[in-house]
């Protein structure tokens, strides 16, 4: 139940989180219900959101994304939950009716897979209570799925996934369609247990919350072992990517399905795998779930918003429907290991301070002495997703202060360069790292990137972060153009901040948050700017500390000092 329509985070509305295996269930269940409820009304009862699919693709996505959770906490999920969703399902693949999806296609692909892994693991409750022609159409609509072709991406694993809900309810399927799709995900390894999202892809959530947590999953149905191995060394590295109040850094795009990030965890737990001490995999979970549970994410009837933080369209790509952030379900995964398993019984560990180098991924994950995490980051910008450059091009991203996406309009306050270097030539349209080469990462950690803003403009950056907190920023930048430049620090919530600002230095306080960047003796002038409203992934309105200056043709070296940390 929920207990007013005037509070938004999970905390509020559902209660605190419990971390016991039962606790978990709950919130399964408290997080995917309202969206079984509101898809169960039929397709006219989705709400209207920016997206490239269509309006049924989009809740169809509501409809079966919280299987993820939902399947693994069957045990928890009442049968008024359970009869709504399989009737509605049933009318989805039925091709007589008005709530048809449509072929097992495309974007529908992708929900093929959760209708997969929702009948291979909790077949009594989808399954059994059809009447006979409605197995039929839904087999039917599976097996079609099953074999229809598929992005050259991550997307390999939903035929797989469909495959194993096939097997689980008896309907024939050739199972070399599965294992060709498994052996194209092979060819995608970069090395180093890390996965390029399709050729040319990029490094990001992607690796932990598909391509590694599918492994396991799969490997769980099918006892078939052959990505284990990548997930388990991905796991050793990618505790790094955690703070210690459990915040994910982030980085890259889908993060609108926001606590999917920790789904490697979990699907850890549900394969029995332990690639970590269960004490440590479990403390990055419960934490990790902890802090979403206190974002203020829902709508007034308890249903996931699209944003990140706070609902906010303007930070997500434009796949991002109201159904989608339901993958964020995959975090349940771990139900599957019973409550005896080591992974709820296991006291938590709590990381300290780390500086992981991992070069396969393009980055430096440094988690400092407070707990706090930065990615410097290698990796060049991704150019089909809306708000790439943001996403990918930045140089450095916090788990603390999390970064800002750009918005039209002129002048920094629009183009918002937490954790950039930007360029303009007339001081007020700027541009960023775009179309760049990777970074590299030398023996002591520190990330060089070589990028051209124009064809007579070439630029290297250096960075290299500490445990304190600050990391520096070193560009050398040969122009034959006059360049105002713009960089920037982090930005804090603007309501309550107190700012301290020099000639060269800005600092800038607010709830609790300390920012400062820091000019290195190369003459630029410290100023601070207020960000468009919206444009943050953590809160609605910010202020952030920039310095500025004007580069004449020439060579140049400038060097700047940022810091970020808790008062």
């Amino acid at each position: 139940m929920i207990a007013s329509a005037s509070v938004t985070s999970p905390h509020r509305t559902f209660g605190p989180l419990d971390q016991s295996h039962a606790g978990w269930g709950a919130a399964a269940l408290a997080i995917g219900r309202p969206a079984v409820e509101l898809a169960a009304r039929g397709p006219g009862a989705m709400p209207v959101t920016m997206s490239n699919h269509s309006h049924r693709e989009n809740w169809f996505e509501l409809l079966t994304r919280p299987l993820w959770g939902l399947a693994p906490a069957k045990d928890h999920v009442p049968d008024a939950v359970w009869a709504p969703l399989a009737a509605a399902l049933a009318r989805a693949l039925d091709p007589d009716d008005d709530w048809y999806v449509g072929a097992g296609a495309g974007q529908r692909s992708v929900e093929a897979a959760a209708v997969g892994w929702g009948l291979a693991t909790a077949p009594e409750k989808l399954w059994e209570p059809l009447e006979p022609k409605a197995k039929d159409k839904a087999a039917a609509w599976l097996s079609a799925a099953y074999t229809a072709e598929v992005a050259d991406t991550n997307w390999h694993y939903f035929p797989v996934f469909a495959g194993h809900g096939l097997k689980r309810i008896g309907v024939k399927h050739d199972p070399a369609v599965a294992a060709a799709h498994l052996d194209r995900m092979g060819e995608f390894l970069l090395g180093d247990s890390v996965f390029e999202d399709g050729f040319g892809g990029r490094v990001d959530y992607y690796n932990p919350f598909a391509f590694h947590t599918y492994a396991l999953l799969h490997s769980r149905l099918s006892g078939d072992d052959r990505f284990v191995e990548n997930a388990v060394a991905f796991a050793r590295r990618f505790g790094s990517w955690f703070a210690a109040d459990g915040a994910a850094v982030p980085y890259g795009r889908s993060l609108g399905y926001r606590f999917a990030q920790a789904s490697l965890w979990g699907a850890l737990a549900a394969a029995d795998v332990e690639a970590v001490p269960w004490g440590e995999a479990a403390g990055y979970a419960r934490r990790h779930l902890d802090w979403w549970w206190r974002r203020p994410m829902l709508d007034t009837e308890g249903r996931l918003t699209v944003g990140y933080s706070y609902p906010n369209d303007a930070v997500v790509e434009q796949y991002l429907t109201a159904g989608s952030p339901w993958w964020a379900t995959k975090v349940f995964t771990g139900l599957l290991a019973g409550p005896g398993h080591p992974f709820w019984t296991a006291e938590e560990t709590v990381p300290g301070p780390v500086v992981e180098a991992h070069k396969a991924a393009r980055a430096v994950h440094v988690r400092d002495r407070a707990g706090h995490v930065t990615r410097l980051n290698g990796q060049a910008w991704h150019p089909w997703a809306r708000n790439g450059q943001a996403s990918y091009g930045k140089f450095a991203y916090s788990s603390l202060a999390a970064f800002s996406h750009t918005t039209p309009g002129p002048g920094l306050e629009a183009a918002v360069p937490d954790g950039a270097l930007l360029l303009s030539e007339d001081g007020r349209h700027w541009r960023g790292r775009e179309d760049s080469d990777e970074g590299t990462i030398d023996e002591n950690g520190v990330l060089t990137v070589e990028w051209q803003p124009w064809d007579d403009v070439s630029i290297t950056t250096s960075l290299e972060a500490a445990v304190d907190g600050w990391h520096a920023r070193v560009h050398v930048v040969d122009t034959a153009r006059t360049l105002h430049t713009g960089e920037g620090g982090w930005c804090v919530p603007k309501s309550g901040h107190v700012a301290q600002v020099g000639e060269a230095q800005a600092a800038v306080t607010s709830q609790g948050l300390r920012s400062e960047i820091i000019d290195s003796g190369t003459g630029r002038e410290a100023s601070l700017i207020e960000p468009m409203p919206g444009t943050h992934l953590y809160w609605p309105a910010t202020v952030l500390p920039v310095l500025r200056g004007i580069l004449e043709p020439g060579k140049y070296v400038l060097k700047s000092l940022i810091y970020v940390g808790t008062e």
